[in-house]
């Protein structure tokens, strides 16, 4: 039998852009991969892009500074959940096959968040479930454990910014029928060393009528070698907000200080800026 869920809002008035995440000690992140950031970084949602509202939206902004799109989308925290993240803009687009999800996030914590990741529910109107699915989040920065494992992880440092991506929907959504986002950002509190990492350098954007490639370069700053590189980029309207994902892949090795040329996938957006991550295999 299907179940259905809803979205019992009855502990008083919506708290829009309060991201709920739990975090553990007792994890571990994953030593395959590895991220980083290039690019400009969102901006706070305050001062003169207007304040959020309750509907999650903006007060008295043009679409171009829009935090939340649709504007009519309220944000909900996970009841319960805890954590120092703080959602600084949020996209519901119609993809190919079905919704997309992109948002932007502050760890505003005093540790490390480490292999973040977000966790979406999309309701109706009547706060009826549509469905749900999870990201990972994209940090800037490589970290080694020091339990004397070796591992490196990727972690969203306290004040950073990172970038989510949701696109793994199992039910199919229309963007007109959602009414509340909720969700939260599981993550790691590692004992980590920052170490060096990957770059994103020479950028270029093409635009045509079907939306934005770009083109440029990534630079393995570790002191290893790394396989199967990956680059990702986030245009961003001029509040940071992000408006889809760019991707570029190769299965080349990248020796330490060395670099690969990508061009990635078109995506259609056309921003007035970017975000930039890179990623890939470090396991030796």
């Amino acid at each position: 039998m299907l179940e259905t869920r809803y979205l019992i809002l009855a502990l008083g008035p919506l708290l829009p852009f309060a991201l709920a995440c739990s975090s553990s000690t007792d994890g571990h992140a994953s030593s395959g991969g590895a991220s980083s950031g290039s690019g400009n970084a969102p901006a706070e949602a305050s001062g003169a892009a207007g304040s959020a509202t309750d509907e999650g939206g903006m007060a008295g902004a043009s679409p171009d500074d829009a935090l939340v799109v649709p504007e009519a989308v309220t944000v909900v925290p996970l009841a319960g959940g805890t954590g120092g993240f703080h959602m600084l803009a949020l996209t519901l687009v119609q993809g190919p096959s079905n919704i997309e999800v992109y948002a932007a996030l502050k760890n505003e914590g005093d540790l490390q968040a480490c292999a973040a990741s977000i966790s979406v529910e999309l309701f109706d109107k009547d706060q009826l479930s549509l469905s749900a699915a999870v990201g990972g989040a994209y940090a800037k920065h490589l970290y080694r454990r020091t339990d004397g494992s070796g591992e490196i992880a990727s972690c969203v440092a306290p004040g950073e910014v990172a970038m989510a991506a949701i696109t793994g929907f199992g039910s199919p959504v229309a963007v007109e029928d959602v009414a509340y986002v909720v969700y939260r950002c599981p993550n790691f509190a590692l004992d980590v060393v920052a170490i060096g990492g990957f770059s994103v350098d020479q950028v270029k954007s093409a635009t045509s009528d079907t939306g934005t490639s770009y083109t440029g370069v990534f630079v393995n700053g570790l002191d290893l070698a790394v396989t199967a590189p990956q680059v990702s980029i986030f245009p961003v309207n001029r509040v940071g907000r992000p408006l889809g994902l760019a991707t570029a892949e190769s299965t080349v090795e990248v020796p330490p200080g060395g670099s690969w040329a990508f061009e990635t996938s078109r995506v259609n957006a056309f921003g007035s800026d970017y975000s930039a991550y890179s990623n890939a295999d470090t396991a030796n």
